[in-house]
């Protein structure tokens, strides 16, 4: 993990540690049945990290986010799915886009998998 100085740990030296915490993950959130996702707040976390030298943030995404910066409701109408007009096309909030604005100042980019099988309103994301 970077910090804005150091590495925390070194690669070659920690692997089993890592492959160990990788393989353990789908154990560890099972059992989650009601995810929240902080999307806005991690996006920060990462760019904080990486601000001074620039780089590149890789995100899976699978959930609205619903908790933290940037936060969102759903917007997500069934009865309209298959509706000729889509009304909901246009940002909820500036958010994201202010923070891509950021990052694209410190030369950061952001990689962004969308996941999964639920409304992640892409149109604000």
């Amino acid at each position: 993990m970077p910090s804005k100085s150091f590495l925390l740990f070194y690669l070659d030296e920690s692997i089993n540690a890592v492959e160990s915490f990788l393989n353990d993950l789908p154990e560890r959130f099972a059992d989650n049945t009601d995810p929240k996702c902080a999307l806005g707040s991690a996006i920060i976390a990462g760019f904080e990290l990486i601000a001074t030298i620039g780089g590149r943030l890789t995100v899976f995404q699978t959930v609205l986010p619903d908790i933290g910066n940037g936060s969102l409701t759903s917007r997500e109408d069934p009865n309209l799915r298959a509706a000729k007009e889509v009304t909901n096309m246009s940002a909820a909030s500036d958010f994201y886009k202010n923070l891509a604005l950021k990052c694209t100042e410190r030369m950061i980019a952001v990689d962004l998998f969308v996941l999964g099988d639920s409304y992640v309103d892409l149109s604000t994301v």
